[in-house]
């Protein structure tokens, strides 16, 4: 087996050199099926497929078959089917079991196997799982709140597997460990593992499978946006890795001159000695920084943004004044007002362009404007026949929460495009890992659990910068940094402010 390294400082087009090496085994013969391209997330995994298809328009979608995560590698090779497999709503549904008050945050996509929710004892299980330890020897890692219930930890951990038993369900880490005693691997001449610094160890394990089946292999990452080691990557493993050749990627087309120069100071406060030293330029165009104070002072209302946080809670404090502002955002692939009423209110409009309705469109807008009156037949209605005016706004004609129609309201006033997609999308910083966005909002505020670990471990306190420096490079223009409501409980860049 040959191996490969490439790492890829942000938005060096990492993905765009990978799928070249893959070209260029296409034109040496290399059969399709006999290239495997793994990628961290369903949707780089997807977007390297579409990149192939529109190179070499003869491939369909399913001679890319080895073009996918680790996770649906295991799902394909052992024959599961979607139903078997443990979604949001199941874990929900045992947490009310238990009289847990819980929300899932996966919206059923896998990445690394662990499953983010609002419940420390499932992110503590899972964690454990992936890392391969015990429980306890994860709930001793001080990333977790001390008046955790230890006795109700091991309640849930049994709930979950009995839970699984019951339903004949399997979650994402149960696909993994299956397929690494399964012998189902199949047989590539050439692999590409990508963003390697974030594997886990049952992942790595599964890597190891792969590159015994392989007669190449090339792994790709960048140690400095190494920050899944909570869900048990080890950054370590991907730097130590030996390979015939390492390649760093010199020139990036995302990040200007002025962020970069943020992000360096960031990286200054890791030691060499635990990092790979890259030297990658910036682009030319200088780009901004802005050191701000309240979100009021984010130009908003103009051009496309990320908004980062480093946690969930953070961004759901920070909704209700986007909503006062009328912005139109979105979190976790969710739009911020409800699409049904919004759908409503169009179908109204209509009616007052003089378009007729059906059955159901007038049951909604009936629904919405608190009439009892309840038509059956299915036929083309004007709402004039049941008493409405076309004089009357949908705003006077529904009975709807003030509020969530004040916002509406205003969003359409500011010229909003409701029925795209928002140009504003909250996101943690893990989540928004490999993605961008002409404007970056990032916000400093961190929790007291994280700022204890960084303090306690070298390892958390590495990562802890890497996760800030993988927020800042998410920009493509303008960077505006906001201070946290407590600045002693805020991440601290050095020479803003």
């Amino acid at each position: 087996m040959i191996s490969r390294k490439l790492f890829g400082p942000p938005g060096t087009g990492k993905t765009t050199k990978l799928l070249k090496y893959v070209k260029t085994f296409l034109k040496l013969g290399t059969p399709i099926d006999k290239i495997g391209y793994f990628a961290f997330t369903t949707k780089a995994a997807n977007e390297a497929i579409d990149r192939m298809l529109d190179y070499h328009t003869a491939f369909q979608r399913k001679d890319l078959k080895y073009f996918r995560t680790l996770h649906s590698l295991a799902f394909t090779r052992l024959g599961l089917k979607k139903s078997e497999v443990l979604q949001d709503e199941h874990y929900e549904d045992i947490g009310r079991r238990l009289g847990i008050q819980m929300t899932v945050y996966s919206n059923g996509q896998e990445t690394t196997g662990f499953v983010d929710s609002s419940s420390e004892y499932f992110n503590l299980i899972n964690a454990a799982r992936i890392k391969e330890i015990p429980i306890m020897d994860e709930y001793n890692t001080d990333m977790y709140s001390q008046e955790m219930d230890k006795q109700l930890l091991k309640i849930i951990s049994d709930e979950l597997q009995n839970y699984k038993d019951s339903y004949k369900l399997v979650d994402f880490t149960d696909m993994i460990e299956r397929f690494n005693v399964s012998e189902l691997c199949p047989k590539f001449d050439v692999v590409f593992i990508d963003e390697a610094q974030d594997l886990s160890p049952i992942q790595w394990k599964m890597v190891d499978i792969i590159r015994k089946n392989s007669k190449y292999v090339i792994l790709a990452g960048d140690d400095d946006q190494a920050i899944y080691g909570w869900a048990g990557a080890n950054v370590k493993k991907f730097q130590q890795e030996i390979s015939r050749k390492d390649i760093i990627l010199p020139q990036s087309y995302r990040v200007p001159q002025t962020v970069q120069g943020v992000a360096d100071k960031i990286l200054d406060l890791i030691p060499g000695n635990r990092r790979v030293l890259k030297n990658w330029k910036a682009r030319k165009e200088p780009g901004t920084v802005n050191y701000i104070m309240s979100v009021e002072d984010v130009p908003l209302h103009e051009g496309n943004w990320l908004v980062l946080a480093r946690y969930n809670d953070r961004l759901s404090k920070l909704m209700p004044s986007l909503k006062d502002r009328g912005i139109y955002f979105q979190y976790k692939g969710r739009k911020s007002y409800r699409v049904s009423l919004f759908k409503t209110i169009l179908n109204y409009i209509r009616w007052q362009k003089g378009e007729l309705l059906s059955l159901s469109e007038v049951k909604d807008i009936l629904e919405c404007s608190g009439s009892s009156l309840k038509p059956t037949e299915e036929k083309m209605y004007d709402l004039t026949d049941l008493s409405f005016s076309k004089d009357i706004e949908w705003f006077d004609a529904f009975q709807i929460d003030y509020g969530e129609c004040l916002y509406i309201r205003e969003m359409l006033s500011v010229g909003e495009k409701l029925s795209k997609d928002a140009r504003v999308k909250l996101s943690t910083i893990h989540a928004a890992k490999g993605g961008e966005a002409d404007n970056v909002l990032l916000i400093l505020d961190n929790t007291k659990t994280i700022r204890e670990a960084s303090e306690k471990s070298i390892e958390k306190f590495d990562e802890e910068h890497r996760v800030w420096y993988v927020g800042v490079t998410r920009t493509k223009q303008n960077l505006y940094i906001m201070s946290a409501k407590k600045e002693d409980q805020g991440y601290e860049i050095e020479g803003l402010g």
